[in-house]
């Protein structure tokens, strides 16, 4: 598939990416002289410039090399933690060439061990956010992405069309709409319908689309009538039918010609998840470190708003069922858990948003710090001290309520597999706007498709959350 997007680079987004990623590492590589250079009083040594801009050139000549061979340019087709992985080992081995030169031309003393390792870091780290501000920013353009036509029924190509729509980022963008069994005449979503065959193949030559979506089942396609596809499109992208498996990490397998696909679930496996622990583990006491005054102004603010404790303790499902007292910093009045059902009585409303998201935006139980603390999440920082104790993770599903287990059905049974994270999936791809039904999907989907380098894209977004005061 990778092969087949860059046969369809967009010059325009590849012009952008290339420069995106000329500007973030050479910077990156300045930035790192930079900080040794004023660490020489303290360090000693020196730094050689003329050395530095050298190094650079051929450091971002081979990072633009790698990345066009590894299919980073334009990208189509890479969710966001996939190209965090190519775009850090495109760094590496980039650095490992420049090591190299470095060391045949007898420079490697001269070159200094702070700033080589300080330019590995900082590049990696601004490739991957300036890739992501460029997808970000400029895939609303219509000009960005692989135009595609996506045949099918109506029920089946509506949800990939709204699923295509929404992750711009893939680059996979809906042009027209051709529905094999009817003469569609309405628009899905602003994708333009086409009545019949030949309008079709008309349409397809004269716009040289490469591309088709095919979302019913493969066996649909496999008679002599859909044998037209292949003549008018190179390629051809199937929608297989939703799996309870995970879809992000999955490998292809030809067997004496009949497809098959492996996929794993990561985090339910041993030693996944002790690395899982040990970065959650690492990445919790540097917060704590950076954050304990935090700790004690947040606490001084709960304390003068208003009566009662300083902490607000509440039993929560844990991994297999189990339940423990989770800890956050107090934002309601006191007995609110009692005055729930009166707002919920009094007000319609409020019982209906309630009964969909297990939660009210307008909360009228919520003290003035407590909303502030909520809108920054800044409220549920005292959960470091469950992740310490080990009844949480930095990083996964949500924690539930012990009354949300009948509601949460069959769901259950995958998300307490694991421990629940005070930050996750759901919270920086759906927070409030999503209803309970979806947070379980969502929850479902981060335990299905784990990985070291979701949790790292998790961590990115909910710094992002939060700078914004979204709330987790």
């Amino acid at each position: 598939m990778q092969k087949t997007l860059l046969e369809n680079r967009n010059r325009v987004v590849i012009g952008l990416l290339i420069l995106a990623d000329i500007i973030t590492v050479s910077f990156a590589v300045v930035l790192s002289a930079a900080i040794r250079y004023i660490l020489i009083p303290t360090m000693g040594g020196m730094v050689n410039w003329q050395l530095i801009i050298n190094s650079l050139v051929f450091f971002v000549i081979f990072i633009v090399v790698l990345a066009w061979l590894n299919g980073l340019y334009p990208g189509f087709g890479l969710v966001a933690v996939q190209e965090m992985q190519k775009v850090l080992y495109v760094v590496s081995l980039a650095s490992i060439f420049l090591g190299v030169i470095l060391f045949l031309q007898q420079l490697g003393m001269a070159f200094s061990r702070m700033i080589f390792v300080l330019t590995w870091f900082l590049s990696a780290m601004f490739m991957m956010l300036g890739r992501f501000a460029i997808r970000n920013r400029f895939s609303r353009f219509a000009w960005w992405g692989i135009p595609m036509v996506v045949i099918g029924s109506h029920e089946r190509a509506v949800p990939v069309i709204d699923k295509l729509l929404q992750i711009r980022r893939l680059g996979f963008r809906p042009v027209y709409y051709f529905d094999p069994d009817a003469r569609a005449d309405q628009s899905i979503l602003g994708v333009e319908p086409v009545k019949d065959q030949q309008a079709l193949q008309n349409l397809v030559t004269q716009s040289r689309i490469q591309h088709v979506v095919l979302t019913n089942p493969i066996e649909y396609f496999n008679s002599a009538e859909f044998e037209w596809l292949r003549d008018v499109f190179p390629n051809i992208l199937f929608i297989l039918d939703t799996a309870p498996f995970g879809s992000l990490w999955v490998r292809t397998i030809d067997i004496h010609g009949t497809l098959a696909v492996e996929t794993n679930y990561h985090l339910l496996n041993k030693q996944e998840t002790i690395i899982k622990r040990i970065f959650d583990m690492i990445l919790t006491i540097l917060l704590l470190l950076v954050t304990w005054p935090i700790f004690l102004l947040l606490a001084l603010l709960v304390r003068l708003d208003s009566k009662g404790p300083i902490l607000y303790t509440q039993k929560r499902l844990g991994q297999n069922g189990e339940l423990f007292d989770s800890y956050k910093f107090r934002t309601m009045f006191e007995d609110a858990e009692g005055k729930l059902q009166e707002v919920l009585d009094a007000d319609p409303e409020a019982k209906q948003e309630y009964q969909t998201y297990h939660k009210l935006v307008n909360d009228p139980r919520v003290t003035r710090v407590g909303k502030f603390l909520r809108r920054y999440s800044l409220d549920e920082l005292p959960q470091f001290i469950n992740v310490l104790k080990g009844d949480m993770n930095l990083i996964g599903p949500r924690s539930y309520l012990p009354q949300e287990l009948p509601v949460m059905g069959a769901s259950a049974r995958v998300i307490l597999k694991v421990r629940p994270g005070i930050t996750g999936w759901w919270q920086v791809m759906g927070r409030n706007a999503t209803s309970f039904q979806e947070r379980l999907q969502l929850d479902e989907y981060y335990i299905s498709n784990w990985s070291i380098w979701l949790d790292v894209y998790i961590t990115i977004k909910t710094v992002w959350v939060l700078i914004r005061g979204e709330g987790l």
